[in-house]
């Protein structure tokens, strides 16, 4: 009884401060688009350069790319799904001022070296392989000759050995550097250049160079993108829907409760209990690890409700089946948890795969619902098993009188 003193002492430590968690300004629930409101930016990849194969490449890059500059606005709830064809959909909640994502991802340079149509012709340049794909870093540092600042280029091992090829074919003739299309350098090539390194010189200051410097870091385009519509999600639709969630949880749930009670007498107290601990626990972590709530995830999260009070039900009725034999009441109590855990573990077993299988191969906000569906039948085990079974043996003495 002093082991399940302990660990009641620690489960109501953590109700405390899961409470005060959930109830006070500290962290703010995250909630997605179709809750929050915000923008969805529609953008077209052109894949006409592009090679077939490189195509699911470009697109998982550019998708990559785009999260990272969205996310310098602090948006981690940012939900990005592209499809081959090259359409990519952006949608960002909590979001008032489109045009401030729309400029930080228009800000991404395209980065291109471009070669002589002909060889001993300067006249007309074409797209190499050489592109910002290719990339890894880019640094501000000064042209000994000159003292002006330049922006250094480090290609990773493919761009190093493409560059290397291209100054060996095309020595005495030009390089041009492409940025957005625009040509910033046409330099001379003089000898055949190893080791994955490139300069960009222009007429630069050093914040223009930095600025660039940084841009080319943060990730250049392999594929053009292009913005072809935007359109709005009004935060008081999702309001609207968010109460009648909310509002519908605390129904179902008090009805299950009186339920458990009137139907379980003890036994459903305590698993009214559990069902409490479990609640104020799930929304404790979606607070803290900021789980974004979206309509699916909170579906989820009320599935995963009635999973933990189906795993409460299966302990009642092993116990009322152990207590109809002429057998102990301590003994009946501990038999029936033994009874009822392998049908509560391969069921919680085969949910959590299956919320790993969904996550893993799905987007936006079948993610969600995965995520706390699977947050909730691990917490479920925590809370409908472990508790469960620390209350019911503090109960004890009430048991006898049912």
């Amino acid at each position: 009884m002093n082991k399940y003193n302990f660990y009641l002492i620690v489960f109501l430590i953590l109700f405390i401060v899961g409470v005060f968690f959930i109830f006070t300004n500290f962290f703010k629930f995250k909630l997605g688009l179709d809750l929050a409101g915000g923008v969805v930016l529609y953008y077209n990849v052109e894949l006409d350069k592009v090679k077939s194969g490189e195509i699911s490449d470009i697109l998982a890059s550019i998708k990559d790319l785009i999260e990272r500059r969205i996310n310098t606005l602090g948006i981690s709830e940012v939900s990005i799904s592209y499809t081959r064809s090259g359409r990519i959909i952006v949608e960002i909640p909590h979001i008032k001022n489109p045009q401030e994502a729309i400029d930080l991802i228009g800000a991404t340079p395209v980065l291109e070296f471009r070669v002589p149509i002909q060889q001993g012709t300067s006249t007309i340049f074409v797209p190499s392989e050489l592109t910002g794909k290719y990339l890894i870093n880019s640094n501000v540092v000064y042209n000994p000759k000159t003292g002006f600042p330049v922006v250094e280029l480090i290609f990773d091992k493919n761009g190093a050995k493409i560059f290397e090829e291209l100054t060996s074919k095309y020595i005495n003739q030009p390089i041009a550097i492409y940025l957005d299309g625009k040509p910033i350098s046409i330099p001379i090539v003089r000898e055949k250049i190893t080791g994955g390194k490139a300069i960009i010189e222009g007429n630069f200051n050093l914040f223009e160079a930095k600025q660039l410097a940084y841009r080319l870091k943060q990730g250049a385009l392999p594929a053009p993108l292009k913005l072809i519509g935007t359109s709005t999600v009004n935060p008081e639709l999702g309001q609207k829907f968010l109460e009648l969630a909310i509002k519908g949880g605390i129904i179902g749930t008090f009805l299950v409760i009186l339920f458990m009670i009137f139907y379980y007498r003890i036994q459903g107290l305590i698993a009214s209990i559990a069902l409490i601990f479990y609640i104020i626990f799930n929304l404790f972590i979606y607070k803290l690890i900021g789980v974004v709530l979206s309509l699916s995830a909170i579906t989820g999260f009320i599935l995963s409700i009635g999973m933990a009070v189906d795993a409460n039900i299966l302990i009642a009725e092993r116990i009322k089946e152990e207590r109809r034999k002429n057998i102990k009441l301590e003994d009946a109590l501990e038999i029936g948890f033994n009874r009822a855990w392998p049908s509560i573990r391969d069921s919680n077993i085969s949910t959590i795969i299956s919320t790993i299988i969904m996550y893993l191969l799905t987007t936006s906000f079948v993610r969600g619902f995965a995520l706390t569906l699977g947050l909730g039948v691990l917490i479920s085990m925590l809370t409908a098993v472990f508790l469960t079974k620390i209350l019911t043996f503090k109960f004890i003495p009430y048991f006898s009188r049912t």
